[in-house]
């Protein structure tokens, strides 16, 4: 069977009764280009893929579909010599006249400037992060048919010689292939040129093997306990930090953002729902007591804490607003993580880690954690109470 061939596709009828005419290219697979022309059986030489003396004008319309097929021998000639793979998706956008040229760092800079229209400002950062090293990898221009397994593997190898973490590697990677994955629904670059290992094809590029210097810090039990009979009065200026972090802590780890922006509309029915900013997920969180109370601290006409109270309304600068806040709540916490000699410091993050474990310790089920973090895979649950589970095992080792 020849590799290209113009074809009668008879497969599929037109409103006008003839059938499409198209480019069948075959490759170790069969495809199909339409040309914009069809023809009736009748009219048509299956033989030679051209029409037939009986058809009207059959030689201006023949000559038009031997500059078809010129065109494409000449393109898989092309595609040939690069030594390249062959991409029917690429060779139907060449062969069409409108193959997109838009290099990786051109198409990281548009997305990061859709995020910011968007308002979602963090993740606009993120590609940022990524652009900066992709940069400092690999400057000049490139597509993503060019992005392999040795591209993927070299820029690992890069940025942990930079003296990145293996779970910052894992971030980038992470949000590498989130752009990929966004670069195949824009038709920038072929499915089957996909670069990173599926369960289909595990010989691509992986990134799994990144996340081992994962560690998350909750406060030990006993620690736990020191913080909540903290007699944080005789610290005023940590009165309000000390308070939000309690509050996150019984609100199953609640991110800080979040917190941020919780607004008096979000308690219903005795419960907190609110959609979080990260993935987009409805929690609802039962109001009990403690909550309360600390609610009532600070509660104001339109948010639950005074953080956003004075926010600006553009969002790059209420973005800003937040991370400034997040600072100073994570200074606030290392100070109080001194004053009661804790091992480690407190972030933000340490209550959600802190209710993890104490879920953990309490032998809540895996599925039950799942739900409470909301994470949409158990394996990511998994993964996030290894470290904890890890630790109960030595306990157990210690004692033979």
């Amino acid at each position: 069977m020849s590799a290209l061939k113009i074809v009668l596709y008879k497969n599929k009828q037109l409103a006008n009764g003839e059938n499409p005419i198209r480019l069948r290219v075959y490759l170790g697979t069969e495809r199909y280009i339409s040309l914009g022309m069809s023809a009736k059986p009748s009219d048509w030489n299956d033989k030679y893929g051209r029409f037939n003396a009986k058809s009207p004008n059959f030689e201006a319309r023949n000559a038009i579909l031997r500059n078809h097929l010129a065109h494409a021998e000449a393109l898989l000639s092309e595609t040939v010599e690069s030594g390249k793979p062959f991409s029917i998706h690429e060779f139907k956008l060449k062969f069409l006249g409108n193959d997109k040229k838009v290099t990786v760092l051109s198409f990281v800079d548009q997305r990061v400037k859709e995020l910011i229209n968007e308002k979602s400002i963090g993740n606009s950062n993120v590609y940022k992060q990524l652009q900066a090293m992709l940069f400092k990898y690999k400057p000049g221009e490139y597509l993503f048919s060019d992005i392999d397994y040795t591209f993927l593997k070299g820029f690992e190898s890069f940025l942990l010689a930079r003296g990145s973490k293996k779970s910052n590697v894992h971030f980038y990677m992470r949000t590498f292939r989130a752009l990929v994955n966004e670069a195949i629904r824009r038709e920038l670059l072929d499915p089957e040129m996909y670069p990173f290992a599926t369960q289909f094809n595990k010989n691509k590029y992986s990134f799994s093997h990144l996340k081992n210097d994962y560690d998350p810090k909750p406060l030990p039990m006993d620690e736990l306990e020191r913080l909540k009979t903290f007699q944080v009065g005789k610290y005023p200026h940590l009165q309000h930090s000390y308070d939000v972090f309690i509050f996150l802590l019984r609100a199953r780890g609640l991110n800080f953002v979040d917190l941020c922006n919780l607004t008096v509309d979000n308690m219903v029915a005795g419960r907190l729902n609110y959609i979080r900013q990260k993935t987009g997920k409805l929690y609802s969180i039962k109001i009990t007591p403690e909550i309360t109370e600390i609610i009532e601290k600070y509660i104001g006409e339109v948010y639950l804490f005074p953080i956003m109270d004075n926010a600006p309304v553009r969002a790059m600068a209420r973005y800003h607003h937040v991370r400034n806040a997040l600072k100073v709540f994570n200074d606030q916490l290392k100070e109080i993580s001194e004053i009661l000699g804790f091992k480690k410091k407190m972030t933000s993050y340490t209550a959600r880690y802190s209710y993890t474990n104490i879920l953990v310790q309490n032998n809540v089920s895996v599925p039950l954690i799942q739900q409470a973090l909301g994470h949409a895979s158990i394996a990511t649950t998994q993964h996030y109470i290894k470290k904890y589970a890890n630790e109960e095992v030595d306990k157990v080792d210690a004692l033979i």
